[in-house]
């Protein structure tokens, strides 16, 4: 009992200073976000902060394009990079080139990123000039639905690599005798892939869903670069309603949209641990 108190002991000690950070820049600053939610000014008004905000049509707005891009550019660049990581893991030999080259993307700065599109897709950019030349109407990109496929694009564009390089160091872990016998049975690829490698790397794609919802809501450094403080309502999102309010030094909505923001992600998070508690094979 004294060993293994020691032993606690010892691993309290080296996880304190974890703690200590975590506590001082996220816990505690989040519940003083929390209790400013539940005031205006000096005025205690318990959750009609909240109230307010689902009755506001620009919040709205925010949480329905935030809900949208999250649900499919999360999906679709788990789907996208999961398939190049099947692709790659069939070629062993030239992966590691391919998996490095997919990498740059993350590492390109943001202003150079919207310097490229802006180039590309302006009003008076490279596509809406070949479209004028082709007799065709030129389109305002930045002002129309394109504009959430054109984040899509990017998100996938700047993360694929980052999560290929996660999915094939979870198919390396699966054991190439489960393949073997699999196929001794007359298996086909499609039932090898979801009956034995989508199962056993369950825990790798928790951890790449969870990366893909942190980096989803860091696109907002491009989408601000690419259409400013008030973009279009296709891709107005919470961070632009949380960063407007700031600007606004409108506080109590301003926490209160935070608190949302944070129980959406939470939520999320929540459904996919459970669902990949239910189904994985690893336990």
């Amino acid at each position: 009992m004294k060993y293994k108190r020691k032993e606690a002991f010892a691993a309290l000690l080296f996880i304190l200073p974890s703690l200590i950070g975590i506590s001082m820049f996220y816990i505690v600053p989040y519940i003083i976000c929390f209790v400013k939610s539940m005031f205006i000014g000096n005025t205690f008004v318990g959750l009609s902060n909240y109230i307010e905000l689902f009755e506001n049509k620009t919040f709205l707005l925010a949480l329905k394009n935030t809900g949208i891009f999250t649900v499919i550019a999360t999906a679709l660049l788990m789907l996208v990079s999961f398939l190049i990581a099947l692709f790659l893991n069939s070629f062993k030999k030239i992966s590691s080139f391919f998996k490095s080259a997919l990498l740059i993307p993350v590492v390109v700065p943001v202003a150079s990123l919207v310097s490229v599109w802006q180039l590309l897709f302006d009003d008076f950019g490279a596509v809406n000039g070949l479209l004028t030349k082709l007799g065709l109407n030129s389109v305002g990109f930045f002002n129309s639905p394109f504009s959430m496929v054109m984040i899509i694009i990017i998100y996938v564009w700047k993360y694929c690599g980052f999560c290929v390089v996660l999915f094939t160091a979870g198919l390396s872990s699966v054991p190439k005798e489960y393949y073997e016998s699999a196929r001794i049975d007359g298996a086909s690829r499609f039932k090898l892939i979801t009956k034995i490698t989508v199962p056993l790397i369950t825990p790798t794609t928790f951890f790449v869903f969870l990366m893909e919802i942190i980096y989803s809501f860091k696109i907002f450094r491009e989408v601000f670069s690419l259409f400013g403080d008030y973009p279009n309502e296709n891709v107005y999102f919470l961070q632009n309603f949380i960063n407007n309010n700031y600007y606004n030094l409108n506080y109590p909505r301003l926490s209160a949209a935070s608190v949302i923001l944070s129980l959406f992600i939470i939520l999320l998070l929540l459904i996919f641990y459970l669902f990949e508690r239910k189904h994985s094979f690893t336990q």
